[in-house]
C-alpha cells in the first residue's frame, strides 16, 4: 500500500493544478465567436456556437430545422452573432446568464416609411407578482429593431414610426402587443404561457434530452424543490419526492444509515442499492454501520459526503430501461446528480445559504405508569452485607405507585411513585447549524463556481456531535474552437463523536426497560461513594445505568474524501463531438471505540456487589480505505439526416478498478484512558487486515432515431468484462430499447389536434437487460489468517467458493402514459413495469465440511405500478396554488430459488424472536415466527391446563407450519407523498405529507417491555388476591381451553406477559407484537417569504429569502408503538424490526437565503 500513496498524491496534485489553471481564464477579457459557415438550419448553427461558447440554447424543436443566414465573423459578441443569423427570421432571442432563448414570432410585412420623428419609449416590464422582469425582448413588430429589459426590468428602444406595435416576448410567458402611439412611457405586466417548453432531464452518460422524447421513466427534481427545508442530508431531502423511491432510514442518532430502494428489492444477497452517478462520476454509497441487536454503532452512509446546497438537479433513472448504459452496477436504478456551476450573474456572484434547527423527542412508546418494580405484585429487597434493606429487581410486577416510601438503593428512603416518561426525560434538545458559501460567474468562454459548506450538530445523547465541512470547485474553460476543458475536485470531511450504541447495550433499552418508580436524576451521578456504576436494580447484570452507558462507552468516527473528474472535448465537426475522463472517488475512515473502567477505586464497598466490575480499559480501533478509478472516452454524433429525421449516438468504452482496504485492532489494559497510553501488561487481543480488488472494462454505444420530433426510437448496448467472474463467463451482453410516440404533435402534424383541453399526449415502451457479476473472491477459496490473543492463527472456511458462476440477469419491460390538459393546469405521468431477476449468486446449504456454498439460483418477480400526479388548481395574479403526487405499488415474489431450497433467510441476528426471507411461491420479505400460538379453528387462543397460551406443534413438523404461515411481510403495499404549495405575493407555504399504507413491522422493543411489566399493555394486570396460597395480580387469558369451552382458568399477570413477551430471545410469540406499518406522517413544512427586488436595489443583495423550516413534524396516523419507519440498520432483516431505536424526533428551525 505504501508505494501507491505518492501515486495518488500526484494525481490528487495534479487534478487541483488543473481546475486552478481552467479557472485562469477569468482574468481576462470576455472572448468573442469566431465562426464560418454557409447557409444551413438553426439547430446546425446552434451546435457549431455550442461547440465555442458555453452557451445551452431552449427553443421549440420545430424551428430546429430553419434555414438561416451564412455567417463569417471575428471576434463577435454573441448578440451580433444571433443578430445576423436571424435577421428577417422573424425569431425572437433573450440571453440570461448564459441560456438563450428563442422563440418564433408571426411573420410581419414591414411598414412603409411614414417619415415621421423618431419616438424614444422606456418603461418597465412586470411579473404577476410585481417583480421585475429581466431579459424581456421587446421588439418593434415588423422590424428588426429590439430592446432587452435590464436587472430592474426597464428598457428603452427608439421607434421610427408612432404607430409601431412593441411586442414583448419572455420564454415562458405569453407575448403581449402594445401601441405606444406619441407616448414616451410604456409599463406592461406579463403572465405566465401554460405552453411552455419542453422539459430538458438529464439522462444515463449525463447527455441532455427532451424529456418528451425519452421511451423510459425519468423523474428530475430541482434544487428549489430539494433544498426546501434545508436538510443536510441528501437522502433526507430526496425522501418522499419519487415516485417509487422508498427510503429506509435507521434510528441511530445523527446521521444515521438510509438504504435507497427504487421499485422494490430483486435480489437474495440484499444488495438493491441504485448506482450513484455525480457529475458524471460514480459515486460509492458504503453503508458504514456495525449496529446489532446487542451493540454496535450506525456511522452512516457515504452519501452524506454530499452537500445538498450544491446540487442542481437529481434525475432518478427507475430501472435497467432508463440505465442500461451504466451496466451492471446499475441493474437497481441510478440517482444521477447534478451539481451547480458557475453562470453570468449579476452582483458579484455570491450566495449565502443558512439554516439553524433544534431537535426534539417528539413521540416515544407509551409505558405503563400504574405499578413498580417489583414481582408477583409485590415489591423485592435484598440486604446487603450491613444488613440494611433496599428495592431490588429489573421487573415492573411490583405494587402499585401510590407514593409511600420504600427503602431504596440509595440507602434513603423515597417516593414509590412514578417518575415520568424517561425516554422523552433523558434526551437534550438538538441543535444544528448549516452554512454554504458559494462564489461563481461566468464568461462567454469560461465559467467557475466554489463553495465552502460546514454543517455543526449537537445530538439528543449527551456529547453526541458531528461535523462535517464540504469544498467544492467546477470550473470549465474553452481553450479554442476545437477543445475545452472542465473539471470537478470535491473535498470533504466529517467527524462524530459519541453515537448511541444500539441494541440490547445502548440506552434507549435501559431506559425502555427501567420500571417507572426508579428515578433518572438518581442515576446520573454514578461514580461517586455512594451510588452505583454500572448497575441500579441488583446482583442481576443484565441492565446498565443509560448513565454509564453514555460517558463509559466512547466511540469517534472520521472520514475524509475526494471525488472529481478532469474531462477534455474535442469538436471533430459541428455534429461529432470526442471526449475523455479521468474521475476518481476516494475516501479513508478512521474508527475508534472504547470501554472506560471505573476500577476498584471508585467502587464503594457498600454497593460493590450490586455493581459489574470492569477493571481494565480497552479500545478498537479501525481504517478503512476505499479507492475507484474511471477512465472513460466517448463518441457523440448528431445530425438532421433530412427534413423530418434527426439521428444521435453515442460510442464509448470505460475502464473501472476499485480498491477497498479494511484494518482493525483491539487492545485491553491500557494505562491512560486520557491519552491511550499502554502499560506493560497492554495485550493486543485482536488484529485484522481485509480487502478486495475488483476491475471492470466495458464499451457501450446508444442509437437516438427521431421521426418530425413525435416519434423517437433508443437503442443501446453496453458490453462488460468483470474480474469478479471466471475467464469463461466474465463476458456479458446486455441491450436496451426504448419507443416514444407523442400523439399530440402527431395530430397537430396531420391537422387534427386533439380537444383544445388536452395539451399533450404520449406513450411510451422500452425493454432492457443488465447483468451483475458477484463480490469479489466469490470463485476459489484461500487460506485466511487473523491474529488472537498475539497469535497468529488459521480462519476455518465454511463456505465453498464457486469457480462456474455466472452474471446475474434483470430483464424489464416498461410502458407508460404521460398526458397533460388544460394548458399544463393538470398531467399524469403512469408507468407500468415488469422485471425478472435470475441466476442470483447466492448462499445455500452445502454438504459437510461446508457449511455453505455459491450456487447461481433464484428468480425474483418485480411487477409495479408508479403513478406522478400534478396540478395547479388555482392561478390567479396574486395567488398560485400548486399540487404534487406521488403513488407507487410494488411486489416482489419467488418464483424459485436453488434445487431442492425452498426457503432461505436474509441475514440478521440469529436471537430475534423473527426471521426475514425468501420462500418459493411467497412474497420477498416475508416473516416468519420463531414460535406461534396455537389457536383453534376460529382464530381463537388455546391455552393450556394452567391458563397460559399453548405453543403450536405444527403437527410435528414445526418448521414447515412455521413457513407456512408468515406473520406479516415488510413489502408496502403503497408508497404514497402529497406535496401542496402556495405563493400569495411573494409569502411561499410548501409542505409534504409522506405516506405508506401496508407492510408489517414486529415492535421487539414493545415486547420486551412487555416481558419485564414496562410496556403499556402491561396496565391490565387483573385482580389482586390470594390464589392457591399466592397474593398477585391475577387475570383470565380471552381464549378457548382444549375441549373448546371459554377459558375460565386465572393466571397471574406476571406469568402471562413474561411468556408471550421476548425478553427470552428465542421464546415468546412475535405474532403478539406484529403491527400494520401504515402510517401518514407531516414530512416537511416550510414558510418563507421572498423579498421583492424593489426593496434590494439600493442594497448589495440581489436576492433575499427568510423562511421557517421544520422536518418530521408528527405522525398523523400510525398504527405501531414506536418509528414504524425506523430500525437498528438497513438490511431487509432490521426493517422487519422496532428493535431499541431513538425515539422519532422532530426538527425545526429558520433558515436564510442571500445572494450578492
Amino acid at each position: 500500500m505504501k508505494n501507491k500513496k505518492p501515486f495518488r498524491g500526484r494525481i490528487w496534485s495534479g487534478m487541483a493544478v488543473g481546475l486552478l489553471l481552467s479557472a485562469l481564464p477569468f482574468y481576462g477579457s470576455f472572448a468573442q465567436v469566431t465562426i464560418k459557415m454557409p447557409n444551413t438550419t438553426l439547430g446546425t448553427a446552434i451546435k457549431k456556437i455550442q461547440a465555442q461558447k458555453k452557451y445551452q440554447f431552449f427553443y421549440d424543436d420545430n424551428l430546429s430545422r430553419l434555414p438561416v443566414n451564412a455567417l463569417n465573423v471575428k471576434d463577435a459578441s454573441i448578440e451580433t452573432v444571433l443578430h445576423q443569423l436571424l435577421n428577417g427570421k422573424n425569431v425572437a432571442y433573450t440571453i440570461v446568464d448564459n441560456v438563450v432563448y428563442l422563440k418564433k414570432q408571426s411573420p410581419q410585412q414591414p411598414k412603409k416609411s411614414s417619415n415621421k420623428e423618431k419616438n424614444k419609449i422606456s418603461g418597465r416590464v412586470l411579473d404577476e407578482n410585481n417583480e421585475p422582469l429581466i431579459g424581456v425582448t421587446i421588439t418593434q413588430k415588423g422590424t428588426n429593431n429590439r430592446a432587452v429589459t435590464d436587472f430592474d426590468g426597464n428598457y428603452t428602444i427608439v421607434t421610427d414610426d408612432n404607430d409601431a406595435v412593441l411586442q414583448f416576448s419572455y420564454l415562458g410567458y405569453k407575448t403581449k402587443e402594445l401601441t405606444p402611439g406619441t407616448s414616451h412611457s410604456v409599463n406592461t405586466v406579463m403572465s405566465v404561457d401554460a405552453k411552455a417548453i419542453d422539459e430538458v432531464v438529464v439522462t444515463a452518460l449525463g447527455i441532455k434530452r427532451e424529456k418528451k422524447m425519452l421511451g423510459y421513466a425519468v423523474q428530475d427534481i430541482k434544487s428549489d424543490v430539494l433544498n426546501t427545508t434545508g436538510d443536510p442530508s441528501v437522502t433526507g431531502a430526496l425522501e418522499g419526492k419519487v415516485a417509487g423511491l422508498q427510503m429506509n432510514t435507521s434510528s441511530t442518532g445523527l446521521a444515521g444509515s438510509t438504504k435507497i430502494t427504487i421499485r422494490g428489492n430483486s435480489s437474495l444477497t440484499d444488495n438493491n442499492q441504485p448506482l450513484w452517478i455525480v457529475d458524471g462520476v460514480p459515486f460509492t454509497d458504503d453503508q458504514t454501520s456495525e449496529a446489532s441487536a446487542y451493540g454496535g454503532y450506525d456511522r452512516g452512509g457515504t452519501s452524506l459526503d454530499i452537500n445538498p446546497e450544491d446540487i442542481e438537479s437529481i434525475s432518478v433513472l427507475k430501472g435497467p430501461n432508463a440505465a442500461a448504459l451504466y451496466g451492471s452496477r446499475a441493474g437497481n436504478g441510478v440517482i444521477l446528480v447534478t451539481t451547480k456551476k458557475g453562470s453570468r450573474k449579476d452582483g458579484f456572484g455570491i450566495v449565502y445559504n443558512g439554516s439553524f434547527t433544534w431537535s426534539q423527542v417528539s413521540q416515544t412508546i407509551d409505558m405503563q405508569k400504574l405499578y413498580g418494580q417489583g414481582s408477583q405484585g409485590k415489591p423485592v429487597y435484598v440486604t446487603h452485607e450491613q444488613e440494611q434493606r433496599m428495592l431490588a429487581g429489573e421487573l415492573a410486577f411490583g405494587s402499585a405507585l401510590d407514593g409511600h416510601n420504600e427503602p431504596s438503593w440509595l440507602g434513603t428512603p423515597i417516593p414509590y411513585r412514578y417518575d415520568g416518561d424517561k425516554l422523552k426525560d433523558y434526551f437534550r434538545t438538538g441543535f444544528s447549524h448549516f452554512h454554504t458559501v458559494a462564489l461563481g460567474n461566468a464568461t462567454e468562454k469560461s465559467h467557475y463556481r466554489l463553495s465552502i459548506g460546514f454543517n455543526g450538530n449537537n445530538g439528543l445523547f449527551q456529547d453526541e456531535t458531528l461535523q462535517k465541512l464540504n469544498v467544492d470547485l467546477n470550473t470549465g474553460t474553452v481553450v479554442n474552437k476545437y477543445l475545452s476543458l472542465d473539471g470537478k475536485i470535491s473535498l470533504s470531511r466529517m467527524k462524530a463523536e459519541n453515537r448511541p450504541m444500539t441494541g440490547l447495550g445502548g440506552e434507549v433499552a435501559q431506559l425502555l426497560l427501567i420500571p417507572g418508580n426508579v428515578r433518572l436524576s438518581d442515576l446520573q451521578h454514578y461514580t461517586t461513594e455512594t451510588r452505583l456504576h454500572q448497575n441500579w436494580f441488583g446482583p442481576n447484570q443484565q441492565y446498565s445505568n443509560p448513565y454509564y452507558v453514555r460517558h463509559q462507552y466512547q466511540n469517534s468516527d472520521e472520514r475524509w474524501r475526494a471525488f472529481g473528474y478532469y474531462a477534455a472535448n474535442l469538436n471533430l465537426a459541428d455534429w461529432l463531438k470526442f471526449s475523455a475522463k479521468y474521475a476518481f472517488d476516494y475516501y479513508r475512515t478512521r474508527l475508534q471505540s472504547s470501554n472506560l473502567s471505573l476500577g476498584d477505586q471508585a467502587i464503594s464497598s457498600k454497593i460493590q456487589h450490586w455493581s459489574e466490575k470492569v477493571t481494565t480499559d480497552d479500545m478498537q480501533r479501525g481504517e478503512e480505505n476505499h479507492f475507484e478509478h474511471n477512465i472513460s472516452f466517448m463518441l457523440l454524433g448528431d445530425r438532421q439526416l433530412a427534413e423530418t429525421f434527426r439521428l444521435g449516438y453515442n460510442l464509448g468504452s470505460n475502464i473501472m478498478y476499485l480498491e477497498h482496504e479494511v484494518l482493525n485492532a483491539g487492545v485491553e489494559n491500557m494505562l491512560s484512558k486520557d491519552n491511550w497510553i499502554f502499560n506493560t501488561g497492554a495485550r493486543l487481543n485482536s488484529a485484522n487486515n481485509n480487502g478486495y480488488q475488483r476491475a471492470m472494462y466495458s464499451a457501450f454505444g446508444s442509437l437516438q432515431l427521431s421521426y418530425n420530433e413525435y416519434l423517437s426510437l433508443d437503442l443501446t448496448a453496453r458490453n462488460d468484462w468483470s474480474s469478479t467472474l471466471p475467464v469463461k463467463h466474465n463476458s456479458f451482453f446486455y441491450p436496451s430499447a426504448s419507443l416514444s410516440y407523442v400523439f399530440s404533435d402527431f395530430m397537430r402534424s396531420i391537422k387534427q389536434p386533439l380537444p383544445t383541453w388536452i395539451t399533450f399526449a404520449k406513450m411510451r415502451l422500452s425493454a432492457a437487460q443488465v447483468g451483475k457479476d458477484p463480490l469479489p473472491y466469490s470463485l476459489y477459496n484461500v487460506r485466511k489468517f487473523a491474529f488472537r490473543n498475539g497469535v497468529r492463527e488459521p480462519i476455518a472456511q465454511t463456505i465453498k467458493m464457486n469457480s462456474n458462476l455466472k452474471p446475474e440477469i434483470k430483464s424489464s419491460i416498461e410502458a407508460g402514459l404521460d398526458m397533460k390538459f388544460f394548458q399544463n393546469r393538470l398531467g399524469f405521468d403512469f408507468t407500468y413495469y415488469w422485471s425478472s431477476t435470475k441466476n442470483q449468486a447466492m448462499l445455500v446449504d452445502a454438504s459437510s465440511p461446508w457449511s455453505q456454498q455459491w450456487v447461481n439460483a433464484g428468480k425474483i418477480v418485480n411487477k409495479g405500478v408508479e403513478l406522478m400526479v400534478y396540478a395547479t388548481p388555482v392561478k390567479t395574479s396574486d395567488f398560485v396554488f400548486d399540487l404534487n403526487v406521488n403513488l407507487a405499488h410494488n411486489k416482489s415474489t419467488v418464483e424459485s430459488l436453488a434445487n431442492g431450497v425452498k426457503r432461505i433467510y436474509f441475514a440478521g441476528d440469529p436471537n430475534m424472536p423473527v426471521k426475514v426471507g425468501a420462500v418459493v411461491g411467497g412474497r420477498l420479505g416475508d416473516i416468519y415466527a420463531n414460535n406461534m400460538i396455537k389457536r383453534d379453528g376460529q382464530g381463537r387462543v388455546v391455552v393450556d391446563k394452567n391458563g397460559l397460551p399453548q405453543p403450536e406443534t405444527g403437527n410435528g413438523n414445526m418448521e414447515e407450519y412455521l413457513l407456512q404461515h408468515p406473520i406479516g411481510n415488510i413489502q408496502p403495499d403503497l408508497l404514497m407523498s402529497v406535496t401542496p404549495s402556495f405563493n400569495f405575493k411573494g409569502i411561499l407555504l410548501s409542505a409534504m405529507f409522506d405516506m405508506k399504507f401496508g407492510g408489517s413491522i414486529v415492535s421487539v422493543s414493545e415486547g420486551m417491555a412487555t416481558s419485564v411489566g414496562t410496556s403499556a399493555r402491561t396496565e391490565y394486570r387483573g385482580e389482586y388476591k390470594e390464589l392457591n396460597g399466592k397474593s398477585d395480580y391475577y387475570m383470565v387469558v380471552p381464549g378457548v381451553k382444549e375441549d373448546g369451552s371459554e377459558n375460565d382458568i386465572p393466571v397471574s399477570a406476571q406469568s402471562y406477559y413474561s411468556t408471550v413477551g421476548l425478553f427470552k430471545s428465542q421464546k415468546g410469540y412475535a405474532e403478539e407484537f406484529v403491527h400494520d406499518a401504515s402510517y401518514i406522517k407531516l414530512k416537511e413544512l416550510a414558510i418563507g417569504y421572498q423579498l421583492p427586488k424593489t426593496l434590494l436595489k439600493h442594497t448589495p443583495l440581489t436576492q433575499c429569502k427568510l423562511s421557517f423550516v421544520a422536518r418530521n413534524l408528527c405522525f398523523l396516523m400510525k398504527h405501531t408503538p414506536g418509528n414504524p419507519d425506523g430500525g437498528y440498520d438497513t438490511t431487509m432483516f432490521s426493517q422487519a424490526l422496532d428493535f431499541m431505536a431513538v425515539p422519532y424526533t422532530r426538527t425545526f428551525g429558520f433558515s436564510v437565503n442571500l445572494g450578492f
